[in-house]
């Protein structure tokens, strides 16, 4: 099914059996639609309860008059009656009167429909390990997730705000809309802007979090702080201390960052293992005994190459054993 809606599920007879969890292959399909796409699973989830309660809603007066109005839609596009309205009948009817008495409630008491809104589809989008991947989202702005990292957002923005959940690292260039903030959610922050760019590093296995503003301007808040930066500035979290710093940083190296370019900075062999592990998908030993301060640049190299690079320029031999990176003191 394409582009699902609501009123498409519930008046879709091979779904009314999957709700109903009749003896069909239509089960089959629907669970299987459902595993395949995660994003419509709370969609389908209401669309059932929705079908469950119309079991019970039409009495016998309403499905009389129901069976009229659906005689003559059917008669006008000569569709066979007799076949259709012996199996599905009693769903149709459902459906009408459905949009039936949304109509009265709006015209009658608007105020009654301002119950809680059914849930936005929400898109989880996973990048693999060695992999980045552009996405833009349908207000226009623009993302490219690193390798690892997820983004969490709706199919849909609300009218009031957009909001999204990034796990991992991403550029973001944000459509600006003056009446429609922009909010990021991190695991230890928030970042709010209106139009700008920017990078943000925010893994939770991480020892640090960062963002690094190149446009625009953008607030950081959570519980404890509230701050704002402006472009050429890096907000600098250390989740151990639980203290932040503001520093400039390298643009042009920043946005090689978000091209697959690594560079380190005194890096440990923890800090070397996580990033290889994203960029390469391997494994690496985060207690492993090794004692290093490494500094340098690792662009698009092969790994074979790394590892001899980085066993040329420091006291240990780098080595792969099942996938895992292995280090040697020479």
């Amino acid at each position: 099914m394409d582009n699902p809606t609501l009123e498409k599920l519930i008046c879709d007879p091979s779904f009314v059996e999957y709700c109903l969890d009749r003896e069909s292959e239509n089960v089959t399909y629907w669970k299987t639609w459902i595993e395949e796409n995660p994003q419509y699973e709370d969609l389908a989830i209401a669309s059932k309860a929705l079908v469950l309660q119309l079991q019970t809603m039409p009495s016998e007066d309403e499905i009389a008059m129901a069976r009229r109005r659906l005689y003559q839609a059917i008669d006008e596009v000569k569709v066979n009656r007799k076949i259709l309205f012996r199996k599905w009948f009693p769903y149709a009817a459902a459906c009408v009167l459905l949009l039936g008495l949304s109509i009265f409630l709006f015209q009658q008491s608007p105020d009654m429909l301002q119950s809680p809104s059914p849930k936005v589809a929400v898109v989880k989008q996973y990048v693999p390990a060695g992999k980045y991947m552009n996405v833009q989202l349908t207000d226009g702005t623009k993302v490219r997730l690193g390798p690892t990292s997820t983004l969490d957002y709706p199919q849909q923005f609300a009218a009031s705000e957009r909001k999204v959940r990034l796990k991992g690292e991403a550029f973001f260039d944000v459509a600006h809309r003056k009446d429609q903030p922009f909010t990021i959610e991190t695991g230890e922050f928030q970042v709010k802007v209106l139009g700008t760019s920017f990078n943000i590093h925010a893994f939770e296995e991480d020892k640090v979090a960062k963002i690094a503003l190149f446009t625009g301007k953008v607030e950081i808040f959570n519980n404890s702080m509230r701050l704002i930066i402006l472009p050429g500035q890096a907000f600098v979290y250390d989740k151990v201390l639980d203290k932040y710093t503001i520093e400039s940083f390298d643009q042009g190296q920043e946005r090689e960052t978000m091209n697959g370019v690594l560079h380190f900075n005194h890096a440990t062999y923890s800090d070397i293992g996580q990033q290889l592990a994203r960029k390469y998908g391997i494994s690496f030993q985060a207690d492993a005994d090794v004692d290093l301060d490494f500094s340098g640049t690792i662009a698009h190299e092969n790994l074979d190459q790394v590892l001899d690079k980085l066993t040329l320029t420091t006291s240990y031999r780098f080595f792969l054993e099942s996938n895992t990176l292995i280090a040697h003191k020479k």
